[in-house]
């Protein structure tokens, strides 16, 4: 039983895998928001991009149901998808769209500034997130990179950013001023799969807490 002082008042889609390639995904976003829970989702933006029916469709929904959109432009080879998928956003979705970048070196942090640049007021806020080491990758953010993000943030007084949970450390004694939470304090992430129900901490800890067998 869910009750008005324990249900969700908003959710997000897409912790793993892209959720607008399911079948049922615009069916999905109207059955959440008739429960009185507002439906966000985070794609990499190839099926909005698209010009056929499907790409309508989940834009019809979005306008409709959605409260927000964030636009992945982490994968440098589809991120014309992705820039498509925004204008598209922007134009046709009537919802709040923001981006996901990837901070990992200088080089990155000065194509986050020129997409700023390029959308202006039309985005919502772009969300910076570190490179995390993964599987057998043990790159992440190189030294000085977080410095070098916050100077050119207070030199174009950039105003529309967050940050990734993983970027906590670095706020902690930052001159960038922000609003800083615990990172799990106010989320759990549910992983759906067709024998079970996955319960997690977060998007970014996977470690089940509770798992529901179907």
């Amino acid at each position: 039983l869910i009750t008005y002082t324990n249900k969700p008042f908003q959710i997000a889609i897409g912790s793993t895998g892209e959720p607008t390639i399911h079948p049922e995904f615009c069916r999905f976003l109207k059955t959440v928001y008739n429960t009185g829970v507002v439906p966000n989702y985070t794609t990499n933006g190839i099926s909005i991009a698209k010009n056929d029916e499907t790409s309508r469709s989940i834009l019809e929904a979005t306008r409709r149901y959605v409260g927000g959109v964030a636009v992945s432009f982490g994968n440098k080879s589809i991120r014309n998808y992705a820039r498509t998928a925004v204008n598209k956003l922007i134009a046709l979705g009537d919802t709040n769209v923001n981006i996901h970048h990837i901070i990992s070196d200088k080089e990155s942090v000065d194509e986050f500034v020129a997409e700023w640049a390029r959308y202006g007021d039309d985005i919502l806020y772009h969300v910076l997130l570190p490179l995390m080491p993964n599987g057998r990758s043990s790159e992440g953010v190189t030294d000085g990179t977080f410095e070098y993000l916050e100077e050119v943030i207070e030199k174009n007084n950039i105003k529309n950013v967050a940050f990734g949970a993983h970027f906590i450390k670095n706020l902690r004694n930052s001159k960038i001023k922000t609003w800083l939470y615990d990172e799990q304090s106010f989320s759990k992430n549910i992983i759906l799969t067709p024998d079970k129900v996955q319960i997690t901490p977060s998007s970014f800890d996977l470690n089940p807490i509770k798992v529901i067998d179907l």
